[in-house]
């Protein structure tokens, strides 16, 4: 349904679980299609904080942002895909390829 490195509008659980928050959401997820959850990499426009697992992702008509927003490796979040409100748009290839060792290296996994 929703291809790896498409940018999603979701609720997004609170890292304490009182609440969530609709926010845009990175599927790092693939085969999605086989499964009723997805998994999602938080978002953030909250780009002040140096977040050493984090990378800026630029807005553009390709990922349909509207500011440069922070994609957070060291927050996912597993959720049923009908939470899921639709796809605003992809990450663009460079991206996805930037952050392979920063989504690789939060899981302890190193260079992918």
């Amino acid at each position: 349904m929703f291809a790896f490195g498409s940018i999603v509008l979701t609720r997004f659980p609170f890292t304490d679980l009182s609440s969530a928050k609709v926010r845009p959401a990175r599927v790092i997820s693939d085969h999605n299609d086989r499964r009723s959850d997805i998994v999602l990499a938080f978002m953030t426009s909250n780009t002040s904080a140096a977040i050493a697992d984090a990378l800026l992702l630029q807005p553009s008509s390709h990922n349909g942002l509207k500011v440069p927003t922070l994609v957070r490796f060291d927050k996912i979040a597993t959720l049923e895909m009908q939470i899921v409100a639709g796809k605003i748009g992809d990450a663009e290839p460079a991206f996805l390829k930037a952050a392979a060792p920063i989504f690789f290296g939060v899981f302890g996994f190193g260079e992918p």
